[in-house]
């Protein structure tokens, strides 16, 4: 238990995380995979916290003698989605390095603007990503400074004029590991990059002291519920490697899917094994429409959420099929958690529980700020606004950003200068503390002089029994700068035509609310981003095309 103490009160950087959660956990089962690595004496399915642990080190011995990494080096992260992927980002820490974690759907492009933008001297890819990505990258140019390229796999491939490639699975059965490089809890030990859906992407630098600060304290704590958690997210962005750390802080097993498979999430949810799933609100729309809820998931106690408000017919619908317990022929259904976050946060900053038998507010994400954290809300020229008032939702707290890579103005921009971080999303705040989302800022629609809340019009949508997804959206007017306008995907084999939805929800809002035109589209053909967002901007500039607006 004195690890655990040191590891609580002293602190302890990302390097030396793993270290800490072996030397206390050690032989307990702590993840599960459907696709074991191909990596000797790793090809196991379940993994205890020292094969993590023996793992990394031997990964950042790899990429400290072959990968010539070093203390202070940007080290970009570009894998599929298997267990290596954080793996490997903890041990590009480990070596001292900054870690940058990237998805591997990135074009060349978007991998060289990424990799030029960071300053990064390494790059570590899988095969199917040098063959898909990298390549196509190196017969343009590399870019300036990047000179080694290190392969999570075996490399036999022709030399790259002025690029060092090496393999790093054959080097992965060295003993000798390096010692964790210790890490100040205030340096930059990660970058992780913005989608960009806005413009190029920024890198939000992240600190030890920001993705650890509240999750270290669950080392000294028994595991907590549930047991035995689903996790199918991508690694490469913050939600995905945050819940990856507060498993392993936790002592939480993780069933560890590479990737989202409907079929194969309910599969594990029906087995008996798992207690516990979190996914975006997405997932659990497409597990609805597999036959989810005609599924058995007694088993499953906690169900949760995060990247998007959730809508809460279909959370209470998911409550109703789990079971937090049962008590003699009483069943108690499930508890619901909803996170509310970001990379500008490191994760998650505010939580709203829903217990058993208590429905959700029908206004959308409510919640109360994690302990670390403190909110206001702010209205024109900076004012604190009252209780009920709609404003810019701040955050204060350990896990704000250190700032943007190379971007001061627009870190000034972001952060105020007492620690105050500007999230970008409208909320107010009740008399209790409670906080209750209201939509982006830059979501808002300004239609003839009105601001009308597209979260708002949304959370109404979705009480009408034949819509499943929503989107509300400005578009050009000539005289009204912008008019809503809803994009809706209905139940299949629904009658409910645009017409009918435009009557139903102008029923329902006030007159300047109401949306202009309802566009009814296949669920296939909704755009979304990485983390499962729909992504608005195309779907404005999809409609703007139809002529839409005017």
């Amino acid at each position: 238990m004195g690890e655990g103490l040191a590891a609580i009160w002293g602190g302890m950087s990302l390097s030396q995380a793993l270290d800490h959660v072996a030397a206390i956990r050690g032989d307990e089962e702590a993840v599960v995979v459907e696709e074991p690595l191909s990596v000797a004496g790793f090809e196991m399915s379940t993994w205890t916290y020292r094969d993590l642990a023996r793992f990394v080190g031997r990964a950042s011995t790899a990429l400290f003698v072959r990968g010539r990494v070093r203390e202070g080096d940007v080290v970009v992260v570009c894998t599929g989605n298997q267990l290596d992927m954080p793996l490997l980002t903890l041990a590009v820490s480990r070596c001292g390095a900054v870690a940058v974690p990237l998805n591997h759907h990135l074009s060349a492009e978007e991998l060289r603007f990424i990799a030029q933008d960071s300053g990064a001297g390494v790059l570590v890819v899988d095969e199917e990503v040098f063959e898909r990505v990298v390549a196509p990258m190196i017969a343009q140019g590399m870019p300036s400074g990047l000179d080694r390229i290190a392969i999570a796999g075996s490399w036999s491939g022709p030399e790259v004029e002025g690029v060092e490639v090496v393999g790093l699975w054959a080097w992965m059965g060295e003993e000798r590991a390096v010692e964790a490089r210790p890490m100040s809890d205030e340096g930059v030990c990660a970058v992780f990059y913005t989608s960009g859906t806005t413009g190029f992407p920024k890198g939000a630098m992240l600190t030890s002291r920001s993705l650890l600060s509240d999750l270290r304290f669950l080392l000294g704590l028994p595991t907590l519920m549930p047991r035995t958690m689903l996790v199918a997210l991508p690694m490469a962005h913050i939600m995905g490697f945050g819940t990856f750390l507060m498993g392993l802080m936790a002592g939480v097993r993780m069933i560890y899917l590479a990737r989202f498979s409907p079929e194969r999430v309910l599969d594990w949810m029906e087995s008996g094994e798992v207690d516990g799933f979190l996914g975006v609100p997405s997932m659990y729309q497409m597990l609805e429409e597999a036959g989810g809820l005609e599924r058995d998931l007694r088993g499953v106690r906690v169900f949760a959420s995060a990247a998007d408000v959730m809508p809460g017919a279909l959370m209470e619908r998911f409550k109703a099929a789990g079971r937090l317990l049962e008590l003699g022929g009483a069943s108690v259904p499930a508890v619901f958690v909803e996170a509310y976050g970001s990379v500008e946060l490191s994760g998650a900053a505010m939580i709203r529980v829903s217990p058993p038998w208590m429905s959700p507010s029908e206004g959308g994400f409510v919640g109360w700020p994690l302990p670390s954290y403190r909110v206001r809300i702010v209205g024109e020229g900076g004012r604190v606004l009252g209780v009920g008032e709609v404003g810019e939702l701040q955050v204060q707290g350990t896990g704000v950003l250190k700032g943007y890579l190379g971007r001061e103005a627009a870190t000034r921009e972001a952060i105020e200068g007492d620690g105050w971080l500007r999230t970008g999303d409208l909320a107010s705040r009740g008399r209790l503390g409670v906080v209750r989302f209201a939509g982006r800022e830059k979501d808002v629609i300004k239609s003839g002089g009105y601001s009308v809340f597209p979260a708002e019009i949304e959370t109404q949508f979705l009480l009408h029994p034949s819509v499943v997804k929503v989107a509300v959206v400005g578009v050009g007017h000539g005289s009204k700068g912008a008019v809503p306008v809803a994009v809706v995907c209905v139940e299949p084999g629904s009658e409910v035509d645009e017409e009918a939805l435009r009557r139903w929800i102008g029923g329902r809002v006030s007159r300047y609310k109401a949306p202009r035109r309802v566009v009814i589209i296949e669920e296939s053909q909704m755009p979304y981003g990485p983390t499962g967002k729909i992504v608005k901007r195309a779907l404005v500039e999809r409609l703007e095309g139809m002529g839409i607006g005017g």
